[in-house]
C-alpha cells in the first residue's frame, strides 16, 4: 500500500496499539461475553463461536486480526533495529530466535490444552511464527516483488486444494490436501472440530504481510487524510473481492481460503482506519487508553487467556462472585466471563503503570 519511510523511527501509533487492544479484548471476553451465552436462548452467541466448516461469523475475524496486528509491529521493530545499526544478519538471528520462542510457547500451550505431551503445527502461535518468519524475508524485497510473492502465496494456497482434491471435493472437511499432508508428515488424524491444517501458514503469511504494509503506509510521508482514504479504499475493495470470490472459492477459516483472506483483511483494514482517524488524526487519547493498556501487552494477555483464564482465574473469581448464578435470564456466564476479562485488564493496567511490557 506504499513505501516505508525513515520518518517516525521509535514512534508508537495509537491506532495500532488501540486496534490490537480491541482485538485482544474481544478475544479474552469471548465477544464481550456474548459467546458464553446459551445459543439456544440467545442466537447472538453463535456470532462468537467458530462455524463448523464453511461460512462467516464475526468470531472468525479474531485470529487473523491478531496476526494482522503482529505483522503491523514488524516494520516498527525492523526500523528501530536498523536505526541502531544492526546488520541484516543480526536482525535475521533475532527474528529466527523470536520465531523459535513462539513455536516453543505455542507447543507448550498445545500440551496444556491436551493435558498431555502433544505437538501440532496448527496451534496459533506456531502458525504465526512461521508466517512472521516468512514475512521478515519478504519485506527485504522491493515493494513490487513483495506484492508478487503475496499473490503467488495466495495462488499456491488455492491451487494446491484444487489440483489435489479430497474425496468430497477440493475443500472437503474430512479429506482435503492439507489434512492429508498433516497425516503424512506428522501422523495426525484430525476430527471434525479441530480440522485446521498446517498449510494455513501460506495464507496467514499474506495476512501478516498486509499488517506490515499497513504500518509502512502509516509511517510514510503521505498526508493523514490520504492515508485514511487508502485504508478505507483498500479495506472496502477487499470486502468487495470477498463477495466476488465466494461463488468460486468458499470462505473457510480452517483452510485460510482466498475469500477468507479478502474478508478478514478488509475488516482489519477498516478497523485500523477507524482507529487511525479517532486516535492519530482526531487525537481522542482518553478514548484509546483502555485499549492501549491491553494493546501494549497483547502477548501477556494472550498467554493468560490461553492458560489461566478458563481454569484457575475463573474459579478464583467465582469464589467471590458465585459465578453470578443468582442473575436472571441466563446471563450469568456472560457477566462472569466479562468480570474475569476485567480482572485481566486490571493486571495489564498494573503492568502498564509500571512500564512492564512482555515480549517474546
Amino acid at each position: 500500500m506504499g513505501e516505508d519511510s525513515k520518518a517516525g523511527v521509535g514512534r508508537r501509533y495509537l491506532a495500532l496499539d488501540a486496534a490490537r487492544g480491541f482485538v485482544m479484548l474481544v478475544l479474552c471476553s469471548e465477544g464481550l461475553g456474548l459467546g458464553l451465552l446459551d445459543p439456544g436462548r440467545y442466537r447472538s452467541a453463535l456470532l462468537f463461536t467458530h462455524v463448523e466448516w464453511e461460512g462467516f461469523v464475526p468470531w472468525e475475524l479474531v485470529m487473523p486480526c491478531f496476526m494482522f496486528m503482529v505483522g503491523a509491529s514488524l516494520p516498527l521493530a525492523l526500523a528501530k533495529r536498523t536505526a541502531l545499526g544492526q546488520s541484516f544478519g543480526t536482525q535475521t538471528r533475532h527474528v529466527a530466535v523470536r520465531t523459535l520462542r513462539m513455536v516453543l510457547i505455542g507447543q507448550m500451550l498445545w500440551c496444556y490444552y491436551a493435558g498431555r505431551y502433544s505437538l501440532d503445527p496448527i496451534e496459533t502461535l506456531t502458525q504465526l511464527a512461521l508466517s512472521y518468519f516468512c514475512c521478515f524475508f519478504i519485506l527485504q524485497l522491493e515493494q513490487k516483488w513483495q506484492v508478487l510473492v503475496a499473490l503467488s502465496l495466495v495462488a499456491v494456497n488455492w491451487l494446491v486444494y484444487v489440483v489435489f482434491p479430497g474425496a468430497e471435493g477440493a475443500f472437503s472437511p474430512t479429506s482435503n490436501v492439507g489434512l492429508r499432508i498433516d497425516q503424512m508428515l506428522f501422523g495426525i488424524t484430525r476430527d471434525s472440530e479441530m480440522n485446521w491444517n498446517s498449510l494455513n501458514f501460506l495464507g496467514s503469511t499474506v495476512t501478516v504481510l498486509f499488517g506490515a504494509w499497513t504500518t509502512q503506509l502509516l509511517r510514510s510521508n503521505r498526508d493523514p487524510n490520504r492515508k485514511l482514504m487508502i485504508l478505507l479504499g483498500t479495506g472496502s475493495a477487499c470486502l468487495v473481492l470477498w463477495q466476488i470470490l465466494l461463488p468460486f472459492n468458499p470462505l473457510i477459516h480452517k483452510c485460510w481460503t482466498t475469500s477468507f483472506i479478502a474478508c478478514h483483511t478488509g475488516f482489519a483494514l477498516l478497523l485500523t482506519a477507524a482507529a487511525y482517524f479517532l486516535f492519530d488524526v482526531r487525537r481522542y487519547e482518553r478514548l484509546a487508553f483502555p485499549l492501549i493498556v491491553v494493546g501494549m501487552n497483547s502477548i501477556f494477555i494472550y498467554l493468560v487467556n490461553n492458560s489461566l483464564k478458563g481454569g484457575w482465574l475463573s474459579k478464583t473469581v467465582g469464589i467471590f462472585t458465585e459465578d453470578f448464578e443468582f442473575l436472571p435470564w441466563g446471563i450469568a456466564p456472560a457477566v462472569q466471563g466479562s468480570t474475569v476479562c476485567l480482572i485481566m485488564w486490571l493486571i495489564c493496567y498494573w503492568l502498564y503503570r509500571r512500564r512492564i511490557f512482555f515480549k517474546i
